[in-house]
């Protein structure tokens, strides 16, 4: 079947195809029988514009790319549709390319992005390598907007989190409940959000005098984590406490320790990075790191378009948005003021009020 193009469709409308390109464009004042005429024609004959061909003279597809790394992860979907939802009100349509963390797969997609000729993009790189590929849209002035995800030695729009200090909170609030032995579940290394994670939960553990850590990665996956639980079981003194780099992580936590018969919070407790919809689904629900994942997203979009528009501030923008700790059962701490006692000795740390023989009782805490 060959493409229905303007001229079918003002033969059939018995018009001029000057006129059928204004009715289509919503250009110029049309009478409305005309117009009535020409819409039924393209009606009739399922007529669709060649926006590939209007893209090439106007350069300009009013196309978005996003690329995120990974399409399962419950973080995605709500910035996903953060961008979408604004990008839309501006007349743009987005295009998502999912990465699995491959940063092959993701070199493929920078390309594809290129040649679809996007007006600008949105990424969360899953390879720090793979930024020198993003210097290609900035020589064709493309405007780049990172998020989640900083890269290196490139000056380009970002949007995030206090990954420091919401990892400081959930790692504090273990300590101020009394645990001294917390391990930490952390996500693929050499990526922005591990590290600054990682560096938030070191620096509790400084703060408070604590001066041996736990870390295992657990590849931010779910099999990943439950391979770091049995890691960290078959310790000869295992901790009392986990720290979940992200979500997925938290659910292979969760598995995994069920796995081992461990009950949370009263074996070990536990707090992540990143709320789930769904979390109370979960039990006991866990305490989180919540972060805006959607207003990451509609930020992120805000400022592309700002960008496309040639508008905003000249100089790049580094948007770090605040995190909350939201408490609830898998700390093992209630919202008000509560009595902790961990079933085994600590190996290092402050001593506290000693209520047996293997046991501590913990000061009471209010979060």
């Amino acid at each position: 079947m060959t493409d229905i193009t303007l001229r079918d469709v003002a033969k059939t409308a018995g018009v001029s195809i000057s006129t059928v390109s204004r009715v289509v464009r919503g250009k110029d004042i049309v009478h409305p029988e005309t117009k009535r005429k020409v819409m039924k024609a393209v009606k009739k004959l399922n007529y669709y514009p060649n926006t590939t061909a209007r893209a090439m003279v106007k350069k300009q597809t009013n196309t978005i790319g996003l690329i995120i790394s990974d399409i399962s992860n419950p973080f995605y979907p709500p910035l996903l549709r953060g961008v979408e939802n604004t990008i839309n009100k501006f007349g743009y349509s987005l295009i998502l390319c999912n990465t699995d963390e491959n940063a092959e797969k993701e070199k493929q997609y920078l390309k594809v992005m290129l040649e679809k000729r996007v007006d600008g993009l949105i990424v969360s790189l899953a390879s720090p390598a793979n930024a020198r590929f993003l210097k290609e849209f900035e020589k064709r002035n493309i405007p780049i907007v990172c998020i989640d995800r900083k890269p290196e030695n490139m000056e380009v729009d970002t949007v995030c989190v206090d990954n420091v200090q919401g990892a400081f909170m959930a790692v504090e609030h273990l300590l101020k409940i009394g645990h001294r032995r917390i391990g930490m579940v952390s996500g693929i290394r050499g990526i922005t959000t591990t590290e600054g994670r990682v560096e938030g939960y070191l620096k509790a553990l400084k703060d408070h005098g604590v001066d041996k850590s736990l870390i295992v990665e657990g590849k931010s996956t779910i099999e990943g984590a439950i391979g770091a639980i049995k890691e960290l079981l078959n310790l000869d003194f295992s901790p009392t406490a986990l720290f979940s780099c992200n979500n997925l992580i938290t659910l292979g936590i969760y598995i995994g320790l069920k796995k081992h018969g461990k009950k949370i919070p009263k074996d070990i407790a536990v707090v992540g990075f990143d709320d789930l919809d769904w979390a109370e689904a979960l039990y006991p629900p866990p305490t989180v790191v919540s972060q805006p994942t959607y207003a990451i997203g509609a930020t992120a979009a805000q400022i592309l378009i700002q960008r496309t528009l040639k508008e905003g501030p000249k100089n790049r923008q580094n948007i770090v948005l605040k995190t909350e700790l939201i408490v609830r059962e898998s700390c093992g701490a209630k919202s008000k003021k509560s009595h902790i006692l961990i079933k085994r000795g600590m190996e290092e740390g402050q001593k506290l009020s000693k209520g047996g023989d293997d046991s501590y009782i913990m000061n009471e805490y209010e979060s």
